[in-house]
């Protein structure tokens, strides 16, 4: 199995809706180091450990349709990146109590749907690989090459390739009022998330403030994230949307830390099994662009490690 089968599969799902065009087109990308906004980042998380990587870098593009008023169809293609710590990185092999490196390349199609006033609905699937053939390696040594950054030896004992799949789902209430025009919501979610590559079940809640009532009640999550896709009442007006949240993951599966390594062949953490993520960010926009910015934090994933904090960039094209 290689990856163009995970490519393949994608654009086979794009023709698949081609009768209908786009109304959404996202470009996410997502880094550990926040640059000149890594101040905002520690101040709002009152961050300890800006040489803990953990997840470095993601690339995401994802393309969706109105289907109705309240339904939307959607696909995506992403790669993640997974990273050890510091000087752990310059090791030639993982190290015992460091998560090796890993990536995890996928696409997949998710149907995201309004039930009624006060009920929203998503069921989706993946599917991908975590290894050498997700080409985190090349990926990361390609963007260093270009920003002059060293490449690190610790690739070479990176997580083995597992091929696998997702199922997921998520299911939110829409309770809302608005005050003077502004819509202000509290969407409380249940989700769970299960396959041979991760499985878990969630619970969490997001405040929202806006201008789009739909746009408000259309929150996530981990691997139900949105990475800049979102789904709107209208397309024709000024939106905006400030929100924040918090979820707490119980996990039963991950293969980006529990998959043994290509050299040493050993597993070199231990997963926690309770895990909380919390997000603060924005999105304003005027078709047929949006911008969406925000800073998240995840608690260790692992037993002998710490918590991490990235921030996730999307500009989005409205049609």
């Amino acid at each position: 199995m290689k990856k163009s089968i995970i490519v393949g599969t994608f654009i086979l799902s794009s023709f698949i809706v081609s009768p209908v065009s786009a109304d959404i087109i996202t470009l996410s990308l997502t880094n550990d180091d926040a640059g000149k906004l890594q101040p905002i980042l520690n101040g709002i998380y009152n961050n300890k450990y800006e040489d803990r990587d953990d997840y470095t870098q993601g690339l995401f593009l994802g393309y969706s349709r109105d289907i109705t008023d309240s339904s939307q169809l959607s696909f995506h293609i992403a790669q993640d990146i997974y990273s050890p710590s510091a000087s752990n990185k310059r090791n030639h092999t993982a190290v015992t109590g460091d998560r090796a490196f890993s990536a995890y390349l996928h696409t997949g199609i998710e149907w995201n749907s309004l039930a009624n006033e006060w009920i929203r609905y998503r069921l989706g699937t993946d599917i991908g690989v975590v290894g050498p053939d997700a080409g985190g390696q090349k990926t990361q040594n390609k963007a260093h090459s270009i920003i002059g950054a060293e490449k690190y030896h610790s690739w070479d004992d990176q997580i083995e390739n597992r091929y696998g799949y997702t199922v997921k789902g998520m299911l939110s209430l829409t309770p809302s009022t608005e005050i003077l025009g502004i819509n202000i919501g509290l969407y409380p979610e249940i989700s769970t998330v299960s396959g041979n590559l991760f499985q878990y079940a969630a619970y969490g809640a997001t405040v929202a403030i806006g201008n789009d009532k739909i746009l408000n009640s259309d929150n996530g999550f981990g691997l139900l994230t949105h990475r800049g896709l979102m789904h709107l009442s209208d397309t024709n007006a000024f939106k905006y949307k400030f929100y924040a949240g918090v979820e707490r993951r119980q996990v039963n599966r991950n293969y980006t830390l529990e998959g043994k390594t290509r050299l040493t062949k050993q597993t070199t953490v231990s997963l926690n099994n309770t895990v909380d993520e919390y997000q603060v960010g924005a999105t304003i926009g005027y078709s047929p662009v949006a911008f969406t910015l925000s800073f998240n934090k995840v608690t260790s994933e692992f037993k002998s490690g710490s918590d991490y904090s990235f921030v996730n960039g999307a500009i989005t094209f409205i049609f």
